[in-house]
């Protein structure tokens, strides 16, 4: 993927190594802008008050201050975070001292029911969504991940892994290709790199500079896919169960990988809950199929549900949607919805709480100014 030339305060020869890593102008901007002196490095892994990074004069673990572990508004630092590094005694380690703006985040609302952002990966280029053919093959969550990714602004390919043992594996990629629709979606593939079945189709995706993320549940096959693009065993890999073909959380951590050929990829543990966060259209893009079709309606707010003139349930009952398709596409947006409803009132608590310290605030200064 093009990226424009850096500029910045940092030696010729560390600028073509950190745009070998994804550096691109902006972040050469940004850099001189909030930090000159200090040493830019992408970070790779964070573990608490600590991050590891590559590509920084400084070395490869940094110290993380408060402020930054703790930023409400943008967020803690995650793995492929631009980050400004600079000499620090008082902890041993370089400390971070700016986090460079993201030109993309990969985000779901936070596990647990909480009314949270969670950013999952940033400065990503493309998403892999790897699903396996097994027991944890899917479509309707394919759907999900694919909504998240248009929402980010991201591209997306998915892999369809252990293909080699899956007696349905046409018809299982046929549904799921019905469902991978957009421009955003680069292509749908089945592979399996264990017994050498399309391996090379993940190769083609990899560019020098591009950073990819793998997402995914556990057991699908994701660091099998970063092994066998990397030549070696790096990546820890667990045993599947046979009963459901379940796999194990070998990968805890979201960690950068470097691979040979110059693209990145970063590594997701499984998710076991993935709920919707969207700030932009991410659901119109990935149900193109359905929302074309609803500018149809006759009403404006049509619910595609029994209201008359309703143009989906229509092309439902033509069969030129799947009704699978539609029910999918309303439950997420249910879903979505009812997140909003629940941040709106989040923020309407959040600006109660802060009049509320503003008129406290006034009454004490005028109770100190009458001499109370």
């Amino acid at each position: 993927m093009p990226t424009s030339p850096p500029t910045s305060s940092a030696p010729r020869d560390t600028l073509a190594a950190l745009a070998a890593l994804g550096f691109r102008g902006a972040d050469a901007s940004a850099h001189a802008a909030l930090a000159p002196e200090g040493a830019p490095g992408r970070v790779v892994r964070r573990e608490g008050a600590e991050v590891t990074l590559v590509g920084c004069a400084h070395g490869g673990h940094a110290h993380v201050p408060g402020r930054l572990r703790d930023d409400a508004a943008a967020g803690p630092i995650v793995t492929g975070d631009w980050v400004v590094v600079e000499d620090d005694s008082t902890h041993g380690v370089p400390t971070v001292c700016a986090r460079l703006p993201r030109r993309s985040e990969l985000a779901r609302a936070a596990a647990g029911g909480r009314t949270e952002r969670q950013v999952i990966a940033a400065n990503v280029d493309l998403v892999f969504v790897v699903m396996g053919l097994d027991e944890d093959f899917q479509p309707r969550r394919v759907e999900r991940y694919l909504a998240l990714i248009a929402d980010a602004g991201l591209l997306a390919v998915v892999f369809l892994t252990k293909a080699s043992a899956c007696a349905d594996r046409d018809a299982k990629v046929a549904a799921v290709r019905a469902v991978a629709r957009g421009p955003f979606v680069m292509g749908v593939h089945a592979i399996d790199v264990v017994e050498g079945f399309a391996t090379d189709a993940p190769a083609a995706y990899l560019g020098p500079g591009t950073t990819i993320a793998l997402v995914g549940s556990s057991g699908a096959g994701k660091s099998t896919i970063i092994n066998h693009l990397l030549g070696d065993e790096r990546m820890a890999t667990g045993a599947v169960r046979t009963s459901d073909g379940r796999g194990k959380h070998t990968t805890t951590h979201r960690e950068l990988v470097a691979l040979p050929g110059g693209a990145l990829l970063i590594d997701n543990p499984g998710m076991r809950e993935l709920s919707l966060w969207l700030d932009g259209d991410g659901l119109t893009q990935a149900f193109a199929d359905v929302t074309s079709v609803a500018r149809e309606c006759r009403f404006g707010d049509c619910t595609h549900g029994d209201e008359p003139g309703c143009a989906v349930r229509n092309a439902v009952a033509n069969g030129a949607v799947d009704e699978r398709r539609v029910e999918s596409f309303l439950a997420l947006r249910n879903e979505a919805e009812a997140t909003e409803r629940r941040r709106d009132e989040q923020r309407r608590r959040a600006d109660d709480k802060a009049r509320t310290k503003t008129y406290r605030a006034v009454q004490r200064e005028q109770r100190r100014r009458r001499g109370e």
